[in-house]
């Protein structure tokens, strides 16, 4: 009789460890993760339910960039790459300038600290596949680095200087209307 208690209370411990685990595999099992829909069943009798902890979605605060004047698609890259470097402290976005990119909001100037030192040349790199591995994210058109013109199929010739900052261009995505949220990713 003892011995049957004991494979009842084991069994309910089972439960307990398995229900959340199913949860996040069933969840990782192309469901949206930020959603659970169905629990695993009741948690048998004295035995606490388990709690499936689900996070928030997070979302991207401003960062170093002004986004007056700035399309959805931009203030998205500039805040991911605020969020993803904090030693940037400076970024430009919209200005007067004879190509449409900047005066459209559809570009930011990512200022490089030391853009000549080794470290400054190595954020720059950074800054620069970090955009080209979010390209279709950011809706990315362009990134100009070190004089060479980077495009999501590759680098394609002269960027026209951008020693001392990466240069981002997006394909802008509309200007915003006041209740866009940024997602992190």
């Amino acid at each position: 009789m003892l011995h049957r208690e004991k494979r009842r209370a084991l069994s309910a411990l089972a439960a307990t460890v398995a229900a959340p685990t199913a949860l996040v595999f069933a969840a990782g099992a192309g469901a949206d993760p930020g959603v659970i829909t169905e629990q695993a069943g009741p948690a048998p009798e004295g035995i606490a339910a388990p709690v499936a902890h689900v996070p928030a979605p997070r979302f991207l605060p401003p960062g170093d960039a002004p986004e007056a004047g700035l399309q959805v698609k931009t203030i998205l890259a500039a805040r991911a790459v605020s969020e993803a470097f904090p030693e940037i402290t400076t970024m430009v976005g919209v200005r007067p300038d004879a190509k449409p990119w900047h005066p459209t909001g559809r570009a930011v100037d990512i200022m490089i600290p030391n853009p000549g030192s080794a470290e400054g040349l190595a954020l720059g790199d950074a800054i620069r596949d970090f955009a080209l591995a979010n390209a279709e994210r950011f809706d990315l058109q362009d990134v100009i680095w070190q004089g060479i013109y980077h495009t999501p199929a590759g680098p394609r010739g002269s960027g026209y200087g951008h020693y001392d900052h990466v240069h981002i261009t997006t394909h802008g995505g509309g200007f915003p209307s006041g209740g866009e949220e940024y997602p992190a990713p």
